[in-house]
C-alpha cells in the first residue's frame, strides 16, 4: 500500500432516497500536497466534506485516512482518533466576541488532547505563525473578518495534524485577506501538511493547488493537474497587450493576427479563438496548450511587428475554461465577450451557498 497516500475515497456515496448527491467517488490525497476541490451548486462539495468529517454517513463506499502512520478506513469505532489527525475549517467561524485568540486557541488544543505541558508553546508558535502576536490577548470582537479566518484556520491546526480540510477559506474575504490566506496555506505545505481545500474561487485554487478535483453531479469528472488537464483538453489561452492603443481597425488587426498565426495553434477553426477584449486592452489567442506552440505564435507576432508588452498563458483563466466546459461539455467555448459574461455567471454562481 502506498505510504504517501492520506486521504482516499473508495467508491464513495451518499444518497437521499432517489437523488445521488454523490456518486461512486474514488480520490487519493498524498502526502504534503494540496487538492482543490471544484464544483457547482449543488455538486456534492459540501456533502463529501460532510463525509469526510463523519458528520454524514456514506451509502456506500469507504473513506480512508492516515493515522499514526496506518492508512485506516473510517468507522464509528475509531472516528474521534482518526479524525483527530485532521483540522477541520469551516465556512465562516464563529466566536464568541468577548474571548481572546489566547482562549480561543487553549479551548481547541485542551479539546484535542493536545499535551497539557505544550499548549502554551503551541499557541505562541502558532500566533508567530499567522503574524498575530500583537493581538494574542485582544479581544476577537474587535477583529476584520480576515482575522477572525486567521484564527479559524490556527484553531484548525493548533493539535497540529498532518491533515487540514479547509472548507472555502477565502469567499467574503477582500483581496489583502485573500493573499494572506493564500500564503498562509503554502507556508503549511512548506512544513508538509497536506491540504483538502474547497474552494468557489477559482483563481485561488489555480494559484496553489498541486492538483484539481472537479465534481458534478456528484460525479467526480476530472482529478489531475493543470497542465495535464490543458494537454488532455488540448486547448488554451494566450493573453497579450500591445504597446499603445492599437491604431488600426480592430477587426482588420484581429483578420491579420488570424491569418499569421492560426497555422501555430494546432487547432481547427470551428470555434471563435481570436479576440479583443476593449475593457482590459488584451488580445486573446485559442490554442492546443504545448509550449511550442506557444513559444511559435510570439515569435510569429514579434516577426510581423506586433510590438508585445505582455504575454503570458494565465492559469487562472485556464482553470475556468476547463471548468466551464467539462460541467457543460455540450456548450461550445469561445473566447469573446459572451464567454466573459458566461464566466462572470459562473463566478457569481459558485458564490452561492451550495445546498447539498
Amino acid at each position: 500500500m502506498n505510504n504517501d497516500i492520506m486521504i482516499e475515497f473508495r467508491n464513495l456515496t451518499k444518497k437521499f432516497k432517489d437523488f445521488y448527491a454523490v456518486s461512486n467517488i474514488n480520490l487519493e490525497i498524498s502526502r504534503g500536497e494540496i487538492v482543490g476541490f471544484l464544483g457547482p451548486n449543488g455538486a456534492g462539495k459540501s456533502t463529501t466534506m460532510k463525509m469526510l468529517a463523519h458528520l454524514l454517513k456514506p451509502t456506500e463506499g469507504e473513506i480512508w485516512i492516515r493515522g499514526n502512520g496506518e492508512l485506516q478506513k473510517l468507522s464509528s469505532h475509531n472516528k474521534d482518533y482518526l479524525l483527530n489527525n485532521i483540522g477541520f475549517l469551516i465556512e465562516n467561524p464563529a466566536f464568541y466576541g468577548n474571548v481572546t485568540p489566547r482562549l480561543v486557541l487553549k479551548y481547541f488544543a485542551s479539546l484535542k488532547g493536545y499535551p497539557r505541558n505544550k499548549i502554551n508553546n503551541r499557541i505562541e508558535e502558532i500566533i508567530e505563525f499567522f503574524g498575530m502576536s500583537d493581538w494574542i490577548d485582544k479581544k476577537i470582537k474587535t477583529f476584520s473578518k480576515g482575522m477572525r479566518q486567521k484564527i479559524g484556520i490556527a484553531s484548525a491546526i493548533i493539535h497540529d495534524p498532518d491533515i487540514i480540510v479547509l472548507d472555502e477559506p477565502s469567499t467574503g474575504l477582500d483581496p489583502k485577506a485573500r493573499i494572506e490566506i493564500r500564503d498562509f496555506i503554502l507556508k503549511l505545505k512548506k512544513i508538509g501538511k497536506t491540504i483538502f481545500l474547497s474552494s468557489h474561487l477559482l483563481y485561488e485554487v489555480s494559484e496553489i493547488a498541486d492538483r484539481v478535483a472537479i465534481i458534478n453531479k456528484g460525479n467526480l469528472i476530472a482529478f489531475d493537474t493543470l497542465d495535464n488537464l490543458e494537454a488532455k483538453a488540448k486547448k488554451s489561452i494566450i493573453h497579450f497587450e500591445l504597446f499603445g492603443h492599437p491604431e488600426e481597425n480592430i477587426k482588420s488587426m484581429l483578420k491579420n493576427i488570424e491569418e499569421i498565426v492560426y497555422p501555430l495553434t494546432g487547432i481547427s477553426r470551428d470555434l471563435n479563438w481570436v479576440n479583443y477584449i476593449e475593457e482590459s486592452k488584451i488580445f486573446q489567442i485559442f490554442f492546443n496548450g504545448h509550449s511550442e506552440n506557444q513559444l511559435n505564435i510570439l515569435e510569429a507576432l514579434l516577426k510581423n511587428g506586433y510590438r508585445i508588452i505582455e504575454f503570458s498563458v494565465p492559469k487562472a483563466g485556464l482553470l475556468e475554461n476547463l471548468f466551464l466546459e467539462m460541467v457543460n461539455p455540450e456548450g461550445n467555448l469561445n473566447f469573446n465577450n459572451n464567454n466573459h459574461s458566461n464566466l462572470n455567471n459562473v463566478h457569481k454562481e459558485l458564490i452561492v451557498e451550495e445546498v447539498q
